[in-house]
This record gives structure tokens, C-alpha cells and sequence, in this order.
């Protein structure tokens, strides 16, 4: 006659295994159990320049080593114990993963070295460090110029548009204020992995990460996204803008005069030809839909494979994000506190990067020169967000597949999208950080970013509110190419 328990006679085999997976700065550790009812595990992890971390005797079966280092191979060891005193030894070594190659098509990478942007030779030469906050940056050249790598580029004469690389990540929000936040005005970390093209999920993983949704276009997933440095802008501005000098009623002498600046109908109009530079006055007053029409025009000198469109608000979102991580200007260690947002653009002739970005690097999203400039400040940017599909006044006839807009179902944040959450968006989880978050209303069904220069109540990356779609003095917009390989 036997005796014990079944469990009492299989605790004298033990058969286990060990499951890994690898994001750019964490390994996750699952054991799987075949028999044997393990009851206690330790954990340990080796790298390179002697580096280790051990969790002994845990209960759980689960485990993550996270801050790694990008592109590193680990070698993981597990010791499973059980009620007989059995063990069970597994060692398995993982990398992690790199930072996803940019997708380049017909962008030429450049760097910024010795006071001057440089082309580099991306399959020879480091030109990005995103552990550094250093994003990847390329451009569109002028018709008729070619450079080759080492050549220096003058941006007034050699280069049409500016571009910074947001590779494929997942994200997660810990709290009201981010991992480490007390308030409002002084948010945390949104903590960030890069993930590779094939890592598609739904909702939130086990860890309470979520892929982005900008990483979607239509039905393909993307390796990453490519968003304007600047906001959008044209070759002569000033063809745009004029100045008027109006005589306000009720007053006399000297204070009854004031001198304006006010588009003329020459901007409003899909035969501008974009360009993304510093230092010149942002593109205003077109309606949205010649925003639209305005950013593919430079599909035309972009790889067949790219995509050149108006930003989504949801693109939006994945560029402030990343901003607000280890990886971008929170995680700059020359910036402390409040310091930590993105800069607020004052520039009261909306110049792009303040007019002067090589000394406004606090304005950029990364803190540094290789960041993203005007998200806080310059002009509002209308994005490719629209309550439930309403044209309004946007001079739309019709609006474009549905991959290039957030479409918003409700005015309430909580259930904006399709009646939930609209994750990723910089809307509901961001809400109030760093400024103020007004969303879209049946009569103003349009949302724009980024705030404007002359109301310093009005301020953040964060900062979101609503218009008609109608042209705006005001707004401007931005343009992103996907790569759609």
C-alpha cells in the first residue's frame, strides 16, 4: 500500500524549464513546471564588466531584471527548490535588444559635430545613443545637392526637411504622475522599452506595458516613425504674413494704435511646398485639410515606401512620451526638477526652435540638440484627431483613410475611444501634466498640441486643446513619414 500523497511521491521528481524574453533594457524570467511542485526560486544575472544581481528564495515563478544595458548578452541562472529538498539548475544567456535601425528610404543620417550638421555613413559610423537621450536625426536634401558621408550641410541652402527617428516601443504609466511623480506640475517617468517590430500585443501585458498605438498604421505595424524636428514651415513666409497698423476706438492719442501681423489668404492654400528648417516662422492659417495636402507633398521626394502625412494626435502622444522617459529629456541628467519639461517656445515671430535652436536646447525633447523643438510653445499645431468624423469648418470634403486620423467617439476623456481609455494619446493618463488638457467639443471637434507663445498659463508638452479646424492665425502643424514596408 502506497503512502503519502500523490503530491508527497512526485515532490521526488522535479522537471522543470525556463522561458525568456527580452526587451531593450529588461529580461523576463517564467518557469515553467512539469512536475515535481517547486516551492522556492532564486534568481541571478550576469553581464559584462563583472556585473550581477541575485533574488534568492522567492515564491514566484516570475521575475524581471530591468535598467540593462541596450544590445547585451545576460546569462541568466535559476535554482528551483521543492518540498524534498530537490533542485533544479537552468542557465540560459539572452541579449537584449537594440534600439531599432532607422528606416531611412531616401533620408540621408546626419549628426551634429563640431558646430555643423555632418552626413555619416549609418552601416560605419554611431549616430545615435537614445541610453544618451541622442535620437536619431536624418534629412531630405534640396533638389540637385548630394552629399556623401563627412560632408558638413548648411541648412539654408542644402536642406529641405529635418527629421528625428522614435523607434517601436511599449510603455507604462505608473499612478497619476508617472513612476516617481508628486504633481502636476513635476510628473515622473513613463517608463519605456524598445521593443522590435514582431513583439504586437493587445492592451496591457503582464508587466503593465502597451505597445503604442503609433507604431500602427492601417493594418501594418512599424518598426518606427520619423517626426518633423520643427513645426512645418514654407520658403517665404513672409509672402504669407503682413503687418497692419489698427486704430483701436475709444482711446486717443499714441495708445490708440496698434500694429498686428495677419495671414493673408496667400498661405491658406495645398500649393505651399513644406519645409521643416530653424530659426524661420512656422507655416499658419491653412485650414486643416490643406495642413493635409501640404504635408504629402513630400511624399513626392521620399522612398515609395514612406509615408508623408499631417501628424495624428496619437503620434503626438508617442513623441512626448518617449520625452518624459529615461530616454529623453527626464532622463537628462544636466536638467533637475521642473527643469525637466520641455521648454516653452516664446519666440513672438513663432521662429521655429525659438530662432535660435543651437542655444534653446532646453526647448527640444531631449534636452540636446538631436531633440524635437516647438512641442511647448511657438504656434498651436493642429493634429489628425477629430471627434466623431466631423469636418466642420476643417474645408475637408471628405476625410482621408482612416489610418492618417484618431477618430474620438465621446468629449469625456475616460471613454473617448470606443467607449474606453485612449492609451498613448498624451489625453487621460497625462491629464493637467505640466499644463492644461482641453479636449475636443461637439462645436470645436479638432485637437491641438503644444500651446502658444503668448499665454504663459497656457504651457507643456502635455497640453492639449480644441478648434473648428478652420484656418488660425495661431496654428501651425507638423509632418511625419512612416515607413510602410
Amino acid at each position: 500500500m502506497l503512502k503519502g500523497t500523490v503530491e508527497d511521491l512526485l515532490a521526488n521528481r522535479l522537471s522543470v524549464d525556463m522561458k525568456l524574453t527580452s526587451t531593450s533594457s529588461s529580461i523576463s524570467i517564467e518557469i515553467e513546471t512539469k512536475e515535481g511542485y517547486p516551492t522556492s526560486y532564486s534568481y541571478e544575472i550576469t553581464g559584462p564588466d563583472d556585473y550581477s544581481n541575485k533574488v534568492n528564495n522567492t515564491t514566484k515563478n516570475t521575475y524581471t531584471f530591468d535598467k540593462l544595458n541596450l544590445n547585451t548578452e545576460y546569462s541568466i541562472k535559476v535554482i528551483v527548490k521543492n518540498k524534498a529538498n530537490l533542485t533544479k539548475e537552468i542557465t540560459k544567456t539572452i541579449k537584449t535588444e537594440l534600439v531599432l535601425e532607422p528606416e531611412l528610404g531616401n533620408l540621408i543620417p546626419v549628426v551634429y559635430q563640431n558646430n555643423n550638421w555632418v552626413v555619416v555613413d549609418p552601416t560605419k559610423d554611431k549616430w545615435y545613443d537614445y541610453e544618451n537621450q541622442e535620437w536619431a536625426n536624418a534629412v531630405i536634401l534640396n533638389d540637385g545637392i548630394n552629399k556623401i558621408a563627412g560632408q558638413e550641410l548648411n541648412l539654408e541652402t542644402d536642406v529641405r526637411a529635418m527629421f528625428v527617428w522614435i523607434p517601436r516601443y511599449e510603455y507604462k504609466i505608473e499612478g497619476p504622475y508617472g513612476k516617481g511623480g508628486v504633481s502636476l506640475e513635476s510628473p515622473g517617468e513613463i517608463e519605456i522599452n524598445f521593443i522590435s517590430k514582431e513583439t504586437v500585443y493587445s492592451g496591457a501585458n503582464s508587466s503593465g506595458y502597451r505597445v503604442h498605438p503609433a507604431f500602427k498604421f492601417g493594418t501594418e505595424e512599424l518598426s518606427g516613425i520619423w517626426v518633423g524636428k520643427f513645426e512645418t514651415s514654407v520658403e517665404k513666409t513672409t509672402d504669407c504674413y503682413v503687418k497692419e497698423t489698427v486704430k483701436l476706438t475709444g482711446l486717443s492719442g499714441p495708445e490708440n494704435t496698434l500694429i498686428i501681423e495677419n495671414a493673408t489668404n496667400s498661405c491658406n492654400n495645398a500649393n505651399q511646398e513644406p519645409y521643416i528648417l530653424p530659426n524661420v516662422s512656422s507655416l499658419r492659417y491653412q485650414s486643416v485639410s490643406n495642413q493635409f495636402k501640404t504635408a504629402q507633398k513630400l511624399n513626392s521626394l521620399i522612398d515609395k515606401t514612406g509615408d508623408s502625412h499631417q501628424m495624428k494626435n496619437s503620434e503626438w502622444g508617442v513623441a512626448a512620451y518617449l520625452s518624459q522617459s529615461k530616454f529623453g529629456k527626464y532622463g537628462n541628467s544636466s536638467y533637475q526638477k521642473e527643469d525637466k519639461s520641455v521648454e516653452k517656445n516664446l519666440n513672438s515671430d513663432y521662429l521655429t526652435g525659438g530662432g535660435n535652436y543651437i542655444a534653446n536646447i532646453a526647448q527640444s525633447t531631449t534636452g540636446n540638440i538631436t531633440g524635437i523643438y516647438d512641442m511647448n510653445g511657438g504656434a498651436w499645431e493642429y493634429v489628425m484627431g477629430v471627434l466623431n468624423k466631423d469636418i466642420k469648418n476643417s474645408e475637408f470634403d471628405s476625410l482621408p483613410d482612416t489610418k492618417y486620423y484618431d477618430s474620438y467617439t465621446s468629449t469625456t476623456l475616460s471613454d473617448a475611444c470606443n467607449g474606453g481609455v485612449c492609451y498613448g494619446h498624451a489625453l487621460s493618463e497625462t491629464a493637467g501634466w505640466y499644463g492644461k488638457t482641453n479636449f475636443v467639443l461637439s462645436n470645436y471637434p479638432w485637437l491641438v498640441r503644444g500651446s502658444f507663445i503668448d499665454d504663459p498659463t497656457i504651457t507643456g508638452i502635455f497640453t492639449s486643446s480644441y478648434d473648428g479646424g478652420q484656418r488660425m492665425f495661431l496654428t501651425s502643424f507638423r509632418i511625419v513619414i512612416t515607413s510602410t514596408t
